[in-house]
């Protein structure tokens, strides 16, 4: 059985979620979440979920999710095909978190450089602007 969530709604009465991955990316994003949080101790269900993200991504058009530039993937080291192929991330947020804390823990080292991580930045934002 279902049950709707409510706004103000008891914490306490939520034991389970059914996310549907289908035609909600806030779900894409809790599973890839969960997947990348899993992975270390749950290596084998890690991969089910991003296989199922994978096969998602694949059944739709969903090219706005990937590099634009095979150039990027290559500088991070990737074969040529899986640059090509890099899916971005569902997680934008946390994205955004996790550079920012990079970015605050740069800034107290002595040998920060505002203009190498505003490049860094202005980078990464144009790859989250393209998987929306």
């Amino acid at each position: 059985m279902e049950v709707e969530i409510r706004p103000q709604q008891r914490v306490d009465s939520l034991r389970y979620v059914t996310l549907d991955l289908t035609s909600d990316s806030h779900a894409r994003a809790a599973i890839e979440a969960y997947a990348d949080s899993c992975a270390i101790e749950f290596p084998w269900l890690a991969d089910i979920l991003r296989a199922r993200l994978e096969k998602l991504n694949r059944s739709v058009d969903r090219t706005q999710n990937r590099f634009k530039g095979i150039q990027a993937g290559l500088d991070a080291g990737l074969q040529e095909d899986d640059a090509a192929l890099m899916p971005l991330t569902y997680c934008e947020q946390t994205a955004r978190r996790l550079i920012a804390f990079a970015c605050m823990c740069a800034r107290a080292r002595e040998d920060y450089s505002d203009a190498a991580w505003d490049h860094v930045m202005k980078s990464f934002d144009r790859m989250l602007i393209q998987m929306r």
